[in-house]
């Protein structure tokens, strides 16, 4: 069966990440073309009290909730002062970590009175017909969900909601499948095309029947918890003929391309990483990209800067080869003058054989 294209008003994909310790870091260009304030949880208010311990979310900078009380996960939590106290509240949903960071939120995803979910006012308004990437990372919280859903998402909206106990609300990107996972983090994404005005996110469920099941055997849907982390929109700059599958799970951290000690080629290996680069070029659109060429101590400094331009300059070559706007590139040589690994390192110095691609 083919994969749907983009001739929709919104298409929702789930793609599964675990967490995993890599040296991949996220564009500069994704950070700053993130249409959300706050995405990884990272900000607070300093409040020096609240009312109840199970009523933190005034911690949250940038959000609010969109009904009831979701709740902050973030050290700064433990050093507020409460009138009411709930010994080990935050600590029953369980120990996952944050995806990045040292914040995230958790809500309950359930139906009627105790559906719970966060809201943000956008950097910028939506344009009428323009798509948008969206993507939230979700992770089951094994310490009180009884019950795994699929119904979580995003809603937007042109004003700020009034979301009720009573309220249907359709989510305009939710999962495709359930997300049962609580160990690791899934990758809930999708496409959006906006009506237009659009000025706010909200993230959760608000209908009255959510789709999901019962962890035991022979159990009915309930209600679970959800850690949520890491959120992006970006405006997506040409999504005509693009699959959504490959859109959802096209790279968004990335690593430098290394290459071999005296080598300049790019080879099939190489390649493969280059296209990851080309792929989010293509889609959404940018100013600049820096191409920065390396090489370790193994000639004299000249040798060293000539081999580090010559690996640019193929680089440079490959991304105009796949369509690429020559006019958007920049050619960076280093020579031997920026080692990611020193002589006191233990890594491997041919890492210093390498080219970084930095889109702006």
């Amino acid at each position: 069966m083919n994969s749907p294209k983009f001739t929709f008003y919104l298409l929702a994909i789930l793609c599964l990440v675990f967490n995993s310790t890599t040296t991949a870091q996220t564009l500069e260009h994704t950070t700053n073309e993130n249409l959300l304030p706050n995405p990884s949880f990272e900000n607070i208010n300093e409040v020096s009290r609240l009312t109840h311990e199970m009523q933190n979310f005034e911690i949250m900078a940038d959000w609010k909730p969109a009904i009831n009380s979701p709740d902050v996960h973030h050290p700064y939590a433990n050093e507020v002062k409460y009138y009411h106290i709930a010994p080990g509240f935050l600590k029953q949903f369980g120990p996952q970590k944050p995806r990045s960071g040292e914040g995230k939120v958790g809500m309950y995803i359930a139906g009627g009175a105790y559906k719970e979910g966060i809201t943000a006012k956008l950097k910028q308004t939506l344009k009428k017909g323009a798509f948008y990437y969206f993507h939230i990372y979700v992770s089951l919280a094994e310490g009180v969900s009884n019950s795994c859903t699929s119904s979580i998402g995003g809603y937007f909206s042109a004003r700020d909601p009034k979301i009720t106990l009573t309220s249907r609300l359709p989510l305009h990107v939710q999962s495709s499948k359930m997300v049962c996972d609580a160990q690791g983090w899934t990758k809930v994404c999708g496409v959006y095309r906006a009506k237009g005005n659009e000025q706010y996110l909200s993230i959760g469920y608000f209908g009255e029947d959510p789709r999901g099941k019962s962890l035991r055997s022979g159990g009915e849907y309930s209600d679970a918890y959800y850690y949520v982390d890491d959120v992006l929109l970006m405006e997506m700059y040409n999504p005509e003929g693009l699959d959504a599958g490959v859109v959802c799970n096209m790279a968004l951290d990335f690593e430098p391309i290394e290459f071999l000690e005296g080598e300049y080629e790019t080879y099939n290996e190489i390649k493969k990483g280059l296209d990851k680069y080309i792929q989010y070029v293509k889609i959404f659109k940018v100013n600049t990209i820096k191409i920065i060429g390396h090489a370790d101590d193994a000639g004299t400094p000249y040798e060293n800067e000539i081999m580090s331009a010559v690996r640019a300059i193929r680089v440079k070559n490959y991304f105009v080869e796949q369509g690429i706007d020559e006019a958007l590139i920049e050619i960076i040589a280093k020579g031997d003058t920026a080692p990611i690994v020193t002589e006191d390192s233990d890594l491997d110095p041919t890492s210093n054989n390498r080219v970084e691609i930095k889109i702006e």
